[in-house]
């Protein structure tokens, strides 16, 4: 790579588009659906398997446990929520999809403004959607569990307030153990993985509101700062200083959500 541009992170909610350069992370795992493309040269993914996957394209599904080597290139990432409208037929059949090449260079080419700080919220979202566009986003057909639709909405509404086992397993109309196993098996991952995923993003919507760490944390449920960084770390395989204020990056903007429909 010629030189090293500085790339940027655009926050929609529960939605990350991202382009940087540059990017090792630890192994880790997280409810996110990932979209990562490299701009110049392939990466590597090695699996909780330790099998390694060098692509220049990839779909990760939620849960899915990786160490991420781009430490060669500029890669552009997109997360989004596998519940969300946008995830459509972006739906993971297998363990992660590979993305085909013209798939990939139409996206090298729509993520270009993430490196020439260009882009703000309005546009970035604009490509955030064509990336997807690209991946043939329509409806999904997958059918939700309702009494788990009802939990989550009952857990948006009480968080960052302590939400117990107990509470949604009344609020379902289900036993606990019941309860639990319908939840991982309709959201991926176990319920106090996605707590902690919702407090990581209340927290990052008091930074965009001008908040600082150590208050944002507090705020969003987790006992200290040091907590905070140890569960970003943990779901992102990075410290959260990487994205808040990293000198890597030119623009880190935290979006308006309102133009999606949630749950």
């Amino acid at each position: 790579m010629d030189g090293k541009r500085k790339g940027s992170l655009f926050y929609f909610g529960e939605r990350i588009l991202l382009g940087t350069q540059g990017l090792v992370t630890e192994p880790h795992s997280h409810y996110a659906v990932s979209i990562l493309v490299s701009k110049q040269s392939p990466f590597q993914l090695v699996t909780k398997e330790k099998e390694t996957i060098e692509t220049e394209g990839i779909i990760i599904p939620p849960n899915f446990f990786h160490r991420l080597e781009a430490s060669h290139t500029e890669i552009v990432v997109i997360q989004l929520d596998p519940k969300s409208e946008e995830y459509k037929k972006i739906e993971m059949k297998d363990r992660y999809s590979l993305l085909d090449k013209p798939s990939i260079q139409t996206i090298q080419s729509l993520a270009e403004p993430l490196f020439t700080n260009t882009l703000n919220c309005q546009t970035a979202r604009k490509v955030y959607e064509e990336i997807l566009e690209v991946l043939g986003s329509t409806k999904s057909n997958k059918e939700w569990d309702q009494r788990i639709n009802v939990a989550v909405k009952k857990i948006k509404e009480t968080l960052p307030n302590p939400i117990s086992l107990a509470v949604l397993s009344k609020e379902t109309g289900i036993s606990k153990d019941r309860f639990m196993h319908l939840f991982k098996e309709n959201m991926g991952i176990p319920l106090r993985q996605y707590l902690l995923w919702q407090r990581l993003h209340i927290a990052a919507r008091l930074l965009q509101n001008g908040e600082n760490l150590t208050t944002a944390s507090h705020a969003a449920g987790f006992s200290d700062q040091a907590h905070l960084s140890r569960t970003f770390k943990k779901m992102f395989g990075v410290k959260p200083s990487l994205f808040l204020g990293g000198s890597h990056l030119t623009n880190v903007c935290f979006c308006e959500t309102n133009p999606y429909m949630e749950l």
